[in-house]
């Protein structure tokens, strides 16, 4: 129900937005608006709102000014959303005690679902589309075997993941693999640079579709594994299916600067346009 709900009618509205232009610009126009919308959509926030909730993340008093009024509606009246879901939330204590979340732990999971969410779902899908877009013979045998997107889109997290990188803090002076890191120093650790081992993959460095699955770190692993996995999974699925049903013949605006990879942190493509019909 969640992914018609909130995923679903998101892509359809952006594609019906740009369907009869036959062309457009997917990383900006398509793809860093589906998971916003998805999100806030996923609170009962309006779409006309929704820009305003994404642009208050990093000012607490105005996120929590938007957000309010609509915890304070849900628990008087909860609704088929996630707040409403939060709302009725209950949790057991170190003794056992079961209470509902506050106003507060509410209005915390709401940022940090949109800060964790929004960004690199973006980016991801960005990436896909724009490996499948550099590459038609591909792009065709998705669109003509549905199949094969899942795989591509395990390819695109391994190939070229939004989160290669993350920096720690040293905590305390210590040698590691012959190089003295000092405590105080920040750590770059590069996660991206697994993901092409070449002990574990043939040809690391080329976008391949048809490569056995196996398991990356492009959502990190264990205890840091994230959360949020499936929902990204989702969202790239549906709207890139949603293009290839919907947007006949499309291509790469030959006239347009092709799309480059940029960025360590929150790694992306540039703009992708792109014509059809």
């Amino acid at each position: 129900m969640w992914i018609h709900n909130w995923i679903e009618s998101t892509v359809t509205s952006l594609i019906d937005y740009f369907e009869s232009a036959g062309r457009a610009e997917l990383n900006v126009e398509f793809c860093a608006a589906i998971p916003v919308l998805t999100i806030t959509g996923s609170f009962g926030v309006p779409v006309e709102r929704a820009l305003d909730i994404r642009a208050a993340l990093f000012r607490p008093q105005e996120m929590v000014s938007l957000i309010a009024p609509i915890v304070a509606a849900r628990r008087e009246r909860p609704e088929d959303d996630l707040i409403s879901v939060l709302v009725e939330a209950e949790t057991t204590d170190e003794e056992g005690r079961t209470h509902r979340l506050s106003d507060a732990e509410i209005y915390s999971f709401s940022a940090l679902l949109l800060a964790a969410g929004s960004g690199t779902t973006w980016k991801q899908m960005g990436i896909t589309l724009a490996a499948l877009l550099q590459r038609p013979e591909v792009l065709d045998a998705v669109r003509a075997d549905r199949s094969l997107l899942r795989p591509a889109i395990e390819e695109s997290l391994r190939w070229v993941p939004t989160d290669p990188m993350f920096s720690r803090w040293v905590t305390e002076d210590i040698d590691y693999q012959g190089v003295h890191l000092p405590k105080g120093a920040v750590l770059h650790v590069c996660l991206g640079a697994a993901n092409r081992d070449p002990d574990r993959w043939d040809r690391p460095d080329e976008y391949d579709i048809h490569r056995p699955l196996k398991p990356t770190l492009a959502f990190g692993g264990g205890p840091h594994i994230c959360l949020g996995q499936h929902v990204a999974r989702a969202e790239m699925t549906i709207a890139i299916s949603a293009l290839l049903d919907r947007l006949p013949n499309l291509r790469l605006d030959p006239d347009a600067e092709p799309p480059r990879y940029v960025g360590f942190y929150e790694r992306g493509a540039t703009a992708i346009p792109v014509l059809f019909g």
